[in-house]
């Protein structure tokens, strides 16, 4: 007996990876949205804290966030990692470990900040120092938990609430710096207000997580473990990439002085506002590359391709900026920071290797090679960036006085991320590219040299404003006429976005022949 013809909506007839597309657009857009304002006001900041502060107070308030991270490494546990390659295909799985690994952590927290107070008792620094690594402390702590949180609903894909919760956050942090600096209250008060942010986020996001995917308070210890050990390689991964940064911040403030280390500070403060597509690649890419995994590994391979291709898009434009507009961006912060021009140059290139990293890191990961990834990562961060530091923090610092120091760290982390990326590349082997990207990054390369050589020799008489206004534009025509940006495929993506991962709104019924 044959059943009647049925209709069925076009959009359900699209494959299932392009539905997927859309939604990541889209998620990507309600993100972006709000990631646009969260660092304009974290751009503020970070112009603000070292005007206020000078080299060596911003060194110390650096010092003293970077050496209570690298204490709370531990407690990151790998859960971001797993939730966004495990809770993104079964989301009622977070419920069997949230519980549990919270408390964990905050049982960590304590033996912790009580190790901090012991090692801090016997460094010799002042009483400010100390109590604003214990308030850092408790920031550190509660900014892992929400990651935690933050990564259940990415996987999700429920980012709308997360979205308002990033500004209504970073404008309670903003503010309460702003009312510190303004008040003019002592070095610890200046981490309260991450302190409250995070607080705020974290009750936000309990909320959130609960409405949309059901996470309930339970202890499982035995679930638990479980998923600790299945973790255990994101752990190792996440505790090597979470030492940069921070860990070379230590070093240089153990080798040089404070100053060096604000020196850095402040040429980190504007390398790092970069950085803002880093959320989105978590928040967005992996549970999109997690389900395109889960289909093929050729899928996965066409996904990770055009990201790298997207990342450099962005990234390597910024790159440039930061080059050839060094002194001018680091002068917005006072004459004090001349040094920081050195290491600034130096960083620029770090944004662009650590989102390739990413991405290829992501690719291992999904295709189950993320032990690969552990181990470059490890060797990377806590034995080439050591070795590194040790080595040029003294030579640089000699040889180039002022901001010597600050320019051995930023040198030491740019090698180890080309030695990482050189590594991650090599095991992915010919997934890596296709002729595709390998045009499009050779194109670009030639159009950032030509404008780079025109920076030092024709263009060098401008004043900087003028000058990079014109090398934008040059850079601009350059990728457009050489092709290595295609109009096409970014309104193609627009299209997309506006779309919102909804059907074209004239698509009309398609008959599905009757089964017999």
């Amino acid at each position: 007996m044959n059943s009647p013809s049925q209709s069925i909506p076009q959009d359900a007839q699209q494959p299932e990876g392009a539905h997927e597309a859309m939604g990541a657009v889209r998620n990507g857009l309600q993100l972006g949205g709000s990631l646009l304002v969260t660092y304009a006001i974290a751009m503020g900041v970070r112009f603000l804290l070292p005007a206020y502060l000078g080299p060596e107070n911003l060194g110390r308030f650096n010092w003293g966030d970077s050496f209570s991270a690298v204490f709370f490494l531990a407690t990151q546990l790998g859960l971001e990692m797993y939730i966004r390659k495990e809770v993104a295909r079964r989301p009622a799985h977070a419920s069997d470990f949230f519980g549990t690994t919270l408390l964990l952590r905050l049982g960590l927290t304590v033996v912790l900040i009580g190790v901090l107070a012991l090692v801090m008792a016997g460094q010799g620094d002042p009483p400010e120092v100390r109590y604003l690594v214990y308030v850092f402390a408790v920031a550190q702590s509660l900014t892992i938990i929400n990651a935690s949180m933050a990564a259940l609903l990415h996987a999700k894909g429920k980012v709308a609430g997360l979205s308002v919760s990033n500004v209504v956050t970073k404008l309670v942090w903003g503010g309460g710096l702003l009312a510190v600096c303004l008040a003019r209250l002592p070095l610890p008060w200046l981490a309260v207000p991450l302190v409250a942010s995070e607080a705020v986020k974290l009750a936000v996001g309990w909320r959130l997580a609960h409405q949309h995917i059901g996470l309930t308070f339970r202890v499982d210890v035995p679930a638990t473990m479980k998923v600790l050990k299945a973790s255990l390689p994101f752990f190792i991964t996440g505790v090597a990439l979470g030492a940069n940064g921070r860990l070379d911040v230590m070093i240089l403030g153990f080798t040089a002085t404070h100053e060096e280390v604000g020196f850095y500070g402040a040429a980190w403060n504007i390398a790092g506002l970069t950085f803002f597509l880093n959320p989105v690649f978590g928040w967005v890419l992996m549970p999109l590359a997690s389900r395109a995994a889960a289909r093929s590994e050729e899928e996965l391979t066409r996904l990770t391709r055009r990201a790298l291709e997207g990342t450099l898009v962005i990234t390597v434009p910024l790159m440039m900026l930061i080059v050839l507009g060094a002194p001018l961006w680091v002068g917005l912060m006072g004459g004090e920071f001349a040094p920081s021009a050195t290491p600034l140059r130096l960083m620029s290139p770090l944004f662009v290797l650590a989102f390739i990293t990413m991405t290829s890191g992501m690719w291992l990961t999904m295709t189950n090679r993320e032990w690969w990834v552990t181990i470059t990562s490890v060797v990377g961060s806590l034995v080439l960036i050591p070795i590194f530091n040790l080595t040029l923090i003294p030579l640089l610092h000699s040889a180039l006085g002022p901001g010597g120091g600050a320019a051995g760290t930023a040198l030491s982390i740019l090698l180890m991320e080309v030695a990482v990326t050189i590594s991650l590349f090599a095991r992915m082997g010919r997934a890596a590219f296709d002729a595709r990207l390998l045009s499009m990054v050779g194109k670009t390369a030639a159009v950032c040299l030509a404008i780079a050589a025109l920076d030092q020799t024709v263009l060098a008489p401008l004043g900087p404003w003028v000058r990079l206004g014109i090398e934008a534009a040059l850079y601009v025509v350059g990728v457009l006429a050489t092709g290595a940006v295609r109009p096409g495929e970014v309104l193609q993506v627009v299209r997309l976005a506006r779309r919102r991962g909804n059907p074209e709104p004239e698509a009309t019924p398609v008959a599905v022949a009757p089964t017999p």
